[in-house]
């Protein structure tokens, strides 16, 4: 017969409330969008007059001009953020890791922006980037630039400005993280490099980068999911402008589902965008034993 000691009674206490919560907020939402997916709810109608619509409307997705290049918008502001914020992150902690003065002041206003409110961070960014009236704007003007970028108002411009904005407001968390990893790093490592003659980038290469690589690779993970189903940033800056140019896969769910009631409609987005998460993370699990070291 099981026995089930006392330290996995405590455990199953302590593991319940968070099994709990995922099934409640996040299981059985997706579980629920699923079922939508599959029905015809894309209009006001009583529940007993659904019916079941197949993969009618995974098709009327596939050939939606809009949500396809909502789901290009997104690869491309990923593109943008992940690489952004990882760099930044890495910098900052390597910075924030040395010896200066003020350092415990500096680690601490690197989570303002982290903590402020999103909508505050819209009106900021919106003023200052301004493409006639902003600051920024102003600034470049009067060292030189005769046509300076149109950033949150320019088609081509406002994709890359929003990914630069939000890693502005989420460097904050992998900053921490990485910290924490490069305090971890056993200092001898870099005596015996320096021994064998390495120099600081060596040394970095050498040492430093796969160390941290179980961290590095939490990072890009979450960040790609993150970045995937970012969405008050986009609301709140652009709305999806100019025109449709930043209008991103996780906009036009909401606004296909509580703007249109096209609620079977936007599920199947959803649904397809789970997948294409999902896709990528086990592609990375399965290339991580190629550059990640335990």
């Amino acid at each position: 017969m099981l026995r089930i000691t006392n330290e996995e009674k405590v455990a199953f206490w302590f593991v319940t409330p968070f099994v709990a919560g995922f099934a409640l907020f996040y299981l059985l939402p997706t579980l629920y969008a699923f079922v939508i997916s599959v029905l015809d709810y894309n209009s006001f109608k009583s529940l007993s007059d659904l019916h079941f619509a197949g993969l009618s409307n995974y098709i009327a997705v596939l050939k939606d001009p809009i949500a396809i290049s909502s789901f290009g918008r997104s690869f491309l502001f990923m593109i943008c953020y992940v690489p952004g914020v990882i760099i930044a992150a890495l910098l900052l902690s390597m910075l924030f890791n040395a010896t200066f003065h003020l350092r415990t002041l500096a680690r601490t206003l690197i989570m303002l922006p982290y903590v402020t409110n999103v909508v505050a961070i819209a009106i900021v960014f919106s003023i200052l980037l301004n493409p006639y009236d902003g600051v920024v704007n102003k600034l470049l003007v009067a060292v030189g630039v005769e046509h300076p970028p149109l950033w949150l108002g320019g088609i081509h411009t406002s994709l890359p400005t929003i990914a630069g904005v939000e890693v502005w407001h989420s460097v904050a968390f992998p900053t921490i993280v990485y910290l924490a990893a490069l305090q971890g790093v056993p200092k001898d490592l870099y005596e015996s490099a320096e021994l064998d003659g390495a120099g600081r980038f060596k040394k970095f290469m050498s040492v430093t980068l796969p160390l941290i690589s179980p961290t590095t690779f939490f990072l890009v993970i979450t960040n790609i999911i993150g970045s995937f189903q970012n969405y008050a940033i986009f609301r709140n800056l652009t709305n999806g402008g100019p025109g449709t140019s930043s209008r991103v896969i996780s906009l036009n769910i909401y606004e296909e589902a509580f703007a249109y009631n096209k609620y079977s409609f936007a599920s199947a987005q959803a649904i397809l965008l789970f997948a294409i998460i999902l896709v990528i993370t086990i592609i990375q699990w399965r290339g991580q034993k190629k550059w990640v070291h335990y």
